[in-house]
């Protein structure tokens, strides 16, 4: 986990932007050197402004990786390790979703988003021109200035929440408290069926609610091993401490979001420039909107 990230810079978002993104991510590099980094999954819904070189990305182990080339982008929802190569000249911001919030941009359920294909941003919605505003934005050379006006853009064309989707914002805390059961509260609350949650899920979000208690819970698991990397590790504790069946429950997971084992990530942790999301610099900015 990259405390003090010298090619990224992180900007948090104040005010009602803040319901829809969680914050602003600059990527960059002046350096004649590549830069390979890695980012945790997130299961969040990314849109790249790339106003530099081409961005490589792949995931897990891929070894057919996408281009990003100069222009807007969408990728996500971001459900395995995320590796990106920054080429001298890489400049870009990206978006960060928050749970719905890019449903109330683009209108657009998220059922078949895969999480590993990159999308063109115009292709997905014909309501406003995203090629238009990258235009603008590629006239000016000021990132406070970009970033006022992607904020402003993504203010004039947000929609309101949809009523159906109000439960799930409403019920988002039930995912980190392991004694409830997050479906069947929804449900309760909102006086839904199950099944409905289900698929309102599938829809304003991208994924089910099994997927995000799965990560949640490895999310966890990361956090324990970037915190306790200096330590010797005990991985009979951490599957007890989470939950996990057994050891081999916990390897799937680690297989499944990062493409490798619990005792390869932990020797792998000191060398790779991996980070989750949320960090990347000490003390990030606020973004006022």
């Amino acid at each position: 986990m990259q405390t003090d990230d010298k090619n990224g810079m992180l900007y948090l978002i104040d005010g009602s932007l803040n319901e829809v993104i969680s914050h602003y991510y600059h990527i960059y590099n002046s350096d004649s050197q590549n830069v390979l980094k890695h980012l945790s999954p997130s299961l969040e819904i990314l849109l790249v402004f790339n106003f530099g070189t081409n961005i490589q990305i792949s995931f897990n182990n891929s070894t057919s990786p996408h281009e990003i080339k100069k222009g807007c982008a969408v990728i996500g929802p971001v459900r395995k390790m995320l590796n990106y190569e920054l080429k001298e000249g890489a400049d870009a911001i990206i978006v960060n979703f928050r749970l719905s919030g890019f449903y109330r941009l683009f209108k657009v359920p998220l059922n078949n988003f895969d999480g590993e294909t990159v999308y063109d941003p115009d292709q997905i919605t014909d309501q406003f021109s995203f090629n238009e505003l990258f235009k603008t934005l590629l006239e000016m050379n000021d990132l406070k200035a970009r970033l006022s006006i992607i904020s402003s853009f993504i203010v004039h064309y947000i929609h309101k929440m949809d009523d159906a989707a109000q439960p799930l914002i409403d019920g988002e805390h039930y995912f980190y408290n392991p004694a409830t059961h997050p479906v069947k509260a929804i449900a309760s609350d909102a006086n839904l069926t199950e099944r409905t949650v289900q698929i309102r899920f599938q829809k304003y979000a991208g994924y089910s609610p099994k997927e995000l208690l799965r990560f949640l819970r490895f999310k966890m698991v990361l956090g324990r091993l970037i915190d306790d990397k200096e330590k010797i590790t005990d991985m009979f504790e951490i599957i007890s401490a989470f939950n996990y069946h057994d050891q081999s429950h916990l390897i799937k997971d680690f297989q499944h979001f990062l493409g490798t084992t619990p005792q390869q990530f932990i020797k792998d942790l000191k060398g790779k420039e991996f980070f989750t999301v949320g960090s990347g610099t000490k003390n990030p900015d606020t973004f006022e909107q």
